[in-house]
């Protein structure tokens, strides 16, 4: 089962799928926006379609799935999207992770947080060595944050990789983040960007600290693949 881990600012959660999301999933992966860069994702799913995948994903040894929540001033919860890793292979140390956002919820900084939070737990308690992304090849938006904002390296250019629903074919952009890579640069170019808008009062040192052990709880970008 996915653990719970909380954000820098504390303004995201990362959980464990619920039951209780299951309605917001099926939102999330209908919404035209989602699918402009996600044409193989249906047009219409159901909550029960949504109840099935989730169960036999968390079967799935090599699936990390998560629950993007974000908390709001009155402390209460808001589901925001889903994130996570797939394709794990704790022999290689990789993996492959996704994000999906709730398309009125672009433009806050979710994304690079959710994923820094993802990142920093795959990298620093997972020990993993290296993380890929795919995006379609015409999502420039999310090509660009991964090769300005992460500094992934570009690693290939696939012809045709992706399925569509309606028989067409996608080519795809795949991207890698490495450890070294995360260390020395990219775990705080992302704390800067989320940072400077959002760290809710923070002291901007806490950001820059990387001896901070990682917190877990107690209790404009979209379109990266997370099948």
């Amino acid at each position: 089962m996915s653990p719970e881990l909380i954000s820098l600012t504390g303004r995201l959660k990362l959980k464990p799928p619920s039951p209780a999301d299951d309605a917001a999933v099926v939102r999330v992966r209908t919404h035209p926006t989602t699918r402009k860069y996600l044409q193989f994702l249906p047009e219409h799913l159901t909550i029960d379609a949504v109840r099935q995948r989730r169960e036999a994903r968390a079967r799935d040894a090599t699936i990390i799935d998560f629950h993007i929540h974000l908390v709001t001033e009155g402390e209460t919860e808001i589901f925001a999207g889903t994130t996570g890793c797939f394709l794990l292979n704790e022999e290689f140390r990789s993996c492959e992770a996704g994000i999906l956002i709730v398309p009125e919820l672009f433009g806050k900084a979710i994304a690079t947080e959710a994923l820094h939070t993802l990142l920093r737990w795959l990298f620093e308690e997972k020990k993993l060595n290296r993380v890929t992304f795919e995006t379609a090849s015409d999502n420039h938006p999310m090509c660009r944050w991964l090769e300005v904002t992460a500094g992934a390296r570009l690693e290939a250019q696939r012809r045709e990789c992706w399925r569509n629903m309606d028989g067409s074919y996608s080519d795809v952009r795949g991207y890698s983040i490495l450890e070294r890579e995360w260390s020395q640069g990219v775990k705080i170019a992302l704390e800067d960007k989320f940072g400077t808008k959002y760290k809710a009062g923070i002291d901007n040192a806490l950001f820059r600290d990387a001896q901070i052990p990682f917190k877990r709880s107690t209790g404009l970008i979209h379109g990266l693949d997370s099948r």
